[in-house]
C-alpha cells in the first residue's frame, strides 16, 4: 500500500500559497527542519518533497503568519499588560518619542525612533544584531531584509519599504549562520506574527529575539503590479524612482521631481492577504513604532510587554530618546485610531468577500469555540465603566481618549443614566474648530447595543458581529437603565489567551 503521507507544506500550498496570500517573510523556510523551502521574489519554492525524510510536520504551516494556528498562544507574551484596547491592541503605554539626534530625524522623515533604539542597543551591548530591511544598491524602493552587526547597517536601513521582505527568514539567519542570541528584530504586523509564533511552537531558533519591534502597516505592494501601475498612470518607470515615504499620500520621489499617489489609488494595489489584514499597529510586538502624523519629527510609541518597556525606558533614561505625553496632542491619537479601526473593519469586509470565492482565507479573527459557549458574560466583562457626560464638549471627549486609550464609551446623563454611545468615530466628524463647543450628548449613538450578564459569551460575540461592533455595554435586566458592565472582543480574545496558557501549563 502507498503511504499517506500529511505534510504541512500541502495545507501551505492549497490555503495560503495558491490563493496568492503569501507576504515572503520566510517564515517557513526558517523553521522548515528539512531546509526544503526557498523564499525569494517570486514567492514560496519546494526544493525536494519534504515528506521522504520527515512524515506528519506541522512546522511550515502552522508558523505562517496566515495560517489560523497559534494564534492565541501568540499573544501569551501580551495577556499581562493593563489595557486592552480593540484598536490597538493590549499595551502599557502609548506615548509621543523622537531621537535627540536631529541628523537621525532628518534622514527617517519621522522621530528616527526605531534607528535609535537598535543603534544604541549595539552600543551597550545589551544586543549583539539586529535584523532590519534595507534596499538594495541597484534598486533604491527594493527590499533586502538582513542582519546588521554594526552601526552603520542599521543606519542604512532606515525609512518606509512598501514591498514584501523577508524578515523571518534573515531571523532564521541570524541565529543558524552568525550564531545570534540577543537580536532585536524590526517587522511589519505580519512578520512579527510569525516570530510569535515560532516562539510559540518553541522552536530550536526561537527565543533569541531581545526585543521585537511592529511597524504600523497599512499594507504591502504586490511588486510588480503596482510598478506597472505606476508606470502606466504617471509615466514613471521603475528605474527612476529613488525614494517613497507615506504622509496624506505616498509620496514617490524621482529623478525628476516629486509626485504625490491619493491613498484609495495605493490601497488598490496592496497585496490580498493584506486587504484581508485587521493588524494596524503590529499588536503582538513588544514595541509599536509608527508615524506622529501630523506633528514632524515625532513617532507614535506604544509599549506593550515588560520586555518592551524595559528596553525603551533604558534609551529614554540613557538621553537618547526624548518623549511626550500624546495626550497632548489628541489630533495625533485620533489619527492613529481612527487608521486602526479603519483596517480593522476593512480587513474583515473583505475577508467575508473573499470566504464566497475562496475555500480559505487569512484568520484574524476569534472564531466560534466550546469557551463561549460555556463562559457567562459576567464571568469576563469589565465592571469598573469608564462613563462620559452627555455635556461634556468633544475637546474633553479627545482628550480623555487619548488619556485612556478606549475608542468608545458610554455617555450617561447628570443622573447617571445611560443615554447612548459615543466613539472616536463619531468625535472624528466635527469640525475642529467646533469640538470647543460640541457636546457628545448631540453626537452620541441612541441606539445602544447591550447584552445581560447571563447570557454566554458566544452570544454576545455573536450580536458583536451582526451589529459591527467591538464592544456591548451589559445592562441589569432588573433595571434597564443601569450598567453592570462592558464587554469587548478584547475582553474575549482575553479570556482565550488565558484558558490556552492555563492548559498548556498543566
Amino acid at each position: 500500500m502507498e503511504k499517506i503521507r500529511l505534510i504541512a507544506y500541502n495545507g501551505l500550498k492549497a490555503k495560503i500559497i495558491d490563493n496568492s496570500f503569501c507576504t515572503e517573510c520566510g517564515a517557513c523556510e526558517a523553521a522548515c527542519p528539512t531546509h526544503a523551502l526557498k523564499v525569494n521574489n517570486e514567492g514560496v519554492s519546494r526544493l525536494f518533497d519534504c515528506s521522504e525524510i520527515l512524515d506528519l510536520c506541522p512546522i511550515c504551516y502552522e508558523v505562517c503568519p496566515h495560517s489560523e494556528a497559534l494564534l492565541l498562544r501568540s499573544l501569551e507574551p501580551l495577556s499581562d499588560a493593563p489595557v486592552r484596547s480593540e484598536a490597538v491592541g493590549y499595551f502599557r503605554k502609548i506615548l509621543l518619542a523622537q531621537s535627540n539626534d536631529p541628523k537621525k530625524r532628518e534622514q527617517t522623515h519621522d522621530g528616527a525612533v526605531v534607528t535609535t533604539l537598535l543603534t544604541e542597543g549595539l552600543k551597550d551591548k545589551i544586543l549583539d544584531s539586529a535584523v532590519v530591511t534595507q534596499t538594495e544598491d541597484a534598486n533604491p524602493i527594493k527590499p533586502k531584509s538582513q542582519v546588521a552587526i554594526f552601526q552603520e547597517e542599521i543606519n542604512k536601513s532606515s525609512g518606509s519599504k512598501f514591498f514584501p521582505s523577508s524578515v523571518i527568514k534573515a531571523y532564521g539567519d541570524a541565529v543558524l549562520n552568525y550564531h545570534r542570541k540577543n537580536i532585536a528584530v524590526v517587522g511589519l504586523p505580519c512578520q512579527v506574527l510569525a516570530l510569535r509564533k515560532i516562539d510559540a511552537w518553541k522552536h530550536m531558533i526561537s527565543g533569541k529575539a531581545k526585543v521585537i519591534i511592529g511597524l504600523f502597516c497599512f499594507g504591502t505592494f504586490s511588486s510588480a503590479p503596482f510598478l506597472e501601475y505606476i508606470e502606466r498612470e504617471y509615466k514613471i518607470p521603475p528605474s527612476e524612482i529613488e525614494k517613497m515615504h507615506l504622509s496624506k499620500e505616498l509620496i514617490v520621489e524621482t529623478k525628476k521631481g516629486v509626485i504625490g499617489i491619493p491613498m484609495s489609488e495605493v490601497k488598490q494595489n496592496i497585496l490580498p492577504s493584506c486587504k484581508t489584514c485587521i493588524d494596524y499597529s503590529a499588536e503582538v510586538s513588544d514595541i509599536s513604532v509608527g508615524s506622529g502624523y501630523p506633528l514632524k519629527d515625532w513617532s507614535v510609541v506604544i509599549i506593550r510587554t515588560k520586555a518592551g518597556e524595559d528596553y525603551f525606558n533604558a534609551a529614554v533614561k540613557k538621553g537618547v530618546i526624548n518623549t511626550r505625553d500624546i495626550q497632548d496632542e489628541p489630533e495625533v491619537f485620533e489619527r492613529v485610531i481612527i487608521a486602526a479601526l479603519q483596517k480593522r473593519t476593512t480587513g474583515l469586509i473583505e475577508g467575508s468577500k473573499l470566504e464566497k470565492s475562496h475555500s480559505y482565507v487569512p484568520i484574524r479573527v476569534i472564531r466560534e469555540t466550546e469557551l463561549m459557549s460555556t463562559v457567562k458574560v459576567e464571568d469576563i466583562m469589565t465592571k469598573e465603566i469608564t462613563t462620559v457626560q452627555s455635556n461634556m464638549t468633544v475637546c474633553n471627549l479627545l482628550k480623555i481618549m487619548a488619556t485612556k486609550a478606549h475608542a468608545g464609551y458610554p455617555v450617561v446623563e447628570e443622573n447617571g443614566e445611560l443615554s447612548g454611545v459615543v466613539t472616536i468615530e463619531e468625535a472624528s466628524t466635527v469640525d475642529k474648530s467646533l469640538r470647543g463647543s460640541t457636546l457628545v450628548g448631540s453626537i452620541a449613538r441612541k441606539n445602544v447595543d447591550i447584552c445581560y450578564p447571563g447570557e454566554t459569551v458566544l452570544d454576545a460575540f455573536r450580536k458583536m458581529s451582526q451589529l459591527e461592533t467591538g464592544r456591548i455595554i451589559v445592562l441589569d435586566p432588573e433595571n434597564p437603565k443601569k450598567m453592570l458592565g462592558i464587554i469587548s472582543k478584547r475582553d474575549i480574545m482575553h479570556a482565550l489567551v488565558q484558558q490556552a496558557s492555563e492548559v498548556e501549563h498543566i
